[in-house]
């Protein structure tokens, strides 16, 4: 057989003649991931949910181009997003956050947080290293929220014809969305077993080791 044809033999037997740095390799991932996850704890994400439809007997679309009708309902349920990020609801959200005991600011409010769409459904999430105050800052939120796209539709910011219903009630999460300590473990071990791996094949490799196939 030619020395430069692949065996798949061969090159098991090379790592198995180096299981030693395989293991060490994986240990050390698996410890890194833990070493890791010490230096950044889980993250728990805590949900609100509003549905949020059209009057479409009230919508106007007399008059009105049909390529522009798409957009008008796109602009009008967009409102419930402006809404929750409006400066008056992330104060009262943090004003309340701290009569309740929880030291809250706004830039924490938007570095942990996710607005998306889905249809008629809109989700609001937060995230917070403790699920109970995840849970509370995102109740918080969803009501302040609720009562501002209330307020603006009443004001004419928002138009009549928009349907807000109130959020979901908001539970508090049970697992990590980021940063479990399990998976991270899990993710390092898998790394340093495939760095190992590469490693044990490049040190037999240069110790040039005999050939097992003949």
């Amino acid at each position: 057989m030619s020395s430069t044809e692949f065996s798949p033999h061969e090159y098991f037997s090379r790592i198995l003649s180096f299981w030693w740095v395989v293991l060490i390799a994986t240990i050390l991932g698996g410890a890194f991931g833990f070493l890791f996850f010490k230096q950044h704890p889980p993250l728990y994400e805590a949900t609100a949910t509003y549905f949020v439809t059209l009057d479409l007997n009230n919508f106007p679309t007399f008059g009105t181009r049909e390529d522009l009708i798409q957009y008008n309902e796109d602009m009008a349920l967009n409102t419930t997003e402006g809404a929750l990020l409006s400066n008056e609801v992330l104060n009262n959200v943090v004003n309340q956050a701290k009569s309740e005991g929880i030291d809250l600011t706004v830039r924490a409010l938007l570095d942990n947080y996710t607005i998306e769409r889905k249809q008629d459904i809109w989700e609001l999430r937060y995230r917070n290293p403790e699920p109970a105050k995840a849970q509370v800052i995102t109740n918080i939120w969803a009501q302040q929220g609720y009562k501002e796209m209330l307020s603006w539709q009443k004001a004419g910011k928002a138009p009549e014809y928009v349907i807000f219903q109130p959020p979901s009630q908001v539970l508090t999460p049970q697992h990590p969305v980021v940063y479990g300590r399990n998976n991270l473990v899990l993710a390092g071990a898998l790394i340093g077993f495939v760095i190992g791996i590469i490693t044990s094949v490049l040190i037999s490799r240069s110790k040039k080791l005999p050939s097992i196939v003949r």
